[in-house]
């Protein structure tokens, strides 16, 4: 019976040295979906401009249609060029579109070595 006295407060002395990894595992998780969110959301948007150049006859460098895929898809949030392999662009050139995103993450005080990363994504396509 004495044993079992002694066993008080046991659960919560562990639960306080636990909680402390948990909520590291947790934020940590978080934020790395959220960065991978940000790396899909650039790749989509290279793919889209370089698409929405590679189809129009509109000028080089940097095309309004594909500016416009670009600032649509990260509401605002990232840069973005444009460009041809050859001047003027003709048929069967190459159209490349980089797009660069800053990712911020929300805890820094969880996870410095993520609070800012430079994203940057590259797509290319044929000029039709």
């Amino acid at each position: 019976m004495r044993c079992v006295r002694n066993a008080r407060g046991t659960s919560t002395l562990e639960f306080a040295l636990v909680l402390p990894t948990l909520l590291f595992v947790m934020f940590a998780i978080v934020e790395l979906s959220r960065a991978w969110l940000t790396l899909n959301l650039a790749t989509t948007a290279a793919r889209e401009a370089a698409r929405a150049a590679a189809v129009t006859a509109e000028p080089f460098p940097n095309p309004p249609s594909a500016m416009a895929r670009i600032t649509s898809i990260l509401n605002g949030t990232g840069t973005g060029t444009v460009t041809c392999s050859t001047n003027p662009c003709a048929q069967d050139a190459t159209v490349q579109a980089t797009v660069a995103v800053t990712f911020t993450t929300a805890v820094p005080l969880f996870l410095p070595m993520l609070s800012t990363l430079n994203i940057q994504q590259t797509a290319t396509m044929r000029y039709e």
